[in-house]
């Protein structure tokens, strides 16, 4: 196994537990067709963790085909990649074929030693690109370490998320509630609460999307205050910092999830944690109230809640989108909570909607049209919308697009005899 001196990384690995930033990515040209990003890891990045998160974007020639994207060994080890949008390449590449690529790897399933290409098809041939994995041992352990801490830390707040019952026993593999006689799955990695009735009650679904994003200053400032505490990170996502002090909750088994359950039934008992975070979840629930409601139930008294919510965000399913909320709405839905305070931080501010919104609809339009649609003034767009009907940057849009940026959904419906 190959290590390396901490001093020497440009860590993702330490980034991976709080304690440095990642580096700028590096923009790679070669003789060959086409342009490539890493955005992770880093040349020299050492992996501390029990995954490494690879990302990156290719671009290719005008009318290009990039399809078949994996990371792949000399030991043919392979890997398949998830293609992904990238409107911030297709904007900078207009006239280019671009596409984004992203996956985790989980660390164990690595062959150390060996070299590593991000290898694809263009255009009926095969090209590659190195990509620099070195794995630290001793940081891997420190993560494990970490998950196995925290685990051992919850046990004692679980409660089952079927009939409250807080008599849970471990029969390795398997949590069993005496009670009602559910069964739940743990490992050294996770508390798995997402069994066939929970599946169907939080109408979860399957997802080749990785949600993840991180912390901003308010959270950062919560989990420093709250060392000796316990915060419940409620729909967590794919995590590049873990804290021990942090309670990750997904229903996607990420390597950072503690505890796979939904927002509707949180397995937790009453009053366990000195601060909730809902970042950018509550749209993606089927029933918020009631998740609310479960946010409020787990929340010690006099802790705090720290929730992000969208007003006006584009459609964007992870896996689904159901409802963007007013900042009446948001402190509707935890009116039993007191000193509610509810601002527009620097990431949500309009210029954010608008550059979305703006964006999203010239990535929706046939390349001339969307040319021509760059071309006009803001001043050209604030007539009444009815006088647009007719213009080909209207009547061209795509119809995915249509719903993604749609003012208004409009819904017929019959009840059943």
């Amino acid at each position: 196994m190959k290590t390396f001196n901490s001093s020497k990384f440009k860590s993702f690995a330490k980034a991976l537990l709080g304690k440095k930033d990642l580096p700028l990515p590096e923009i790679k040209m070669l003789s060959k067709p086409f342009l490539y990003c890493i955005d992770s890891p880093q040349p020299k990045d050492a992996i501390s963790a029990a995954f490494v998160i690879v990302s990156g974007w290719i671009v290719g020639g005008e009318s290009s085909q990039i399809k078949d994207v994996i990371l792949c060994n000399e030991t043919d080890d392979v890997f398949p990649l998830s293609l992904v949008d990238r409107p911030d390449v297709e904007s900078a590449y207009p006239h280019r074929t671009a596409v984004g690529f992203q996956e985790f790897i989980l660390t164990r399933q690595l062959t150390l030693g060996t070299s590593w290409f991000i290898q694809f098809w263009m255009d009926e041939e095969v090209y590659r690109f190195p990509l620099d994995l070195f794995v630290s041992g001793e940081l891997c352990e420190e993560f494990l370490q970490q998950k196995q801490a925290k685990l051992a830390q919850i046990r004692p707040i679980l409660q089952c998320p079927v009939c409250e019952s807080d008599r849970l026993l471990i029969q390795d593999p398997v949590l069993s509630c005496p009670d009602c006689g559910s069964e739940f799955q743990l490992n050294s990695n996770h508390y798995n609460f997402l069994n066939r009735q929970l599946t169907e009650y939080g109408n979860v679904k399957s997802t080749a999307s990785i949600s993840a994003n991180d912390y901003d200053p308010i959270s950062l400032q919560l989990i420093e205050q709250l060392t000796n505490g316990l915060i419940l990170d409620n729909g967590c996502g794919l995590r590049n910092f873990y804290y021990p002090n942090v309670v990750n909750l997904d229903i996607v088994d990420y390597p950072t999830t503690d505890v796979i359950s939904i927002g509707e039934k949180l397995p937790f008992k009453s009053n366990s944690f000195d601060a909730v975070f809902s970042l950018a979840v509550l749209e993606h629930v089927k029933n918020p109230f009631e998740c609310a409601k479960e946010i409020m139930r787990v929340l010690k008294p006099g802790g705090t809640l720290y929730a992000v919510v969208p007003f006006l965000q584009p459609f964007h399913g992870y896996p689904d989108h159901y409802y963007n909320m007013t900042s009446s709405g948001l402190k509707n839905l935890f009116s039993e909570l007191e000193d509610l305070d509810c601002t527009v931080q620097l990431p949500g501010l309009p210029i954010a909607a608008l550059t979305w919104f703006l964006n999203s609809y010239v990535q929706g339009l046939p390349q001339p049209i969307a040319e021509s649609f760059k071309e006009m003034k803001i001043g050209d767009l604030l007539a009444h919308p009815h006088s647009y009907m007719d213009r080909d940057f209207v009547t061209s849009l795509q119809p995915q697009t249509n719903e993604e940026l749609a003012s208004c959904n409009y819904l017929i419906a019959k009840k059943p005899l």
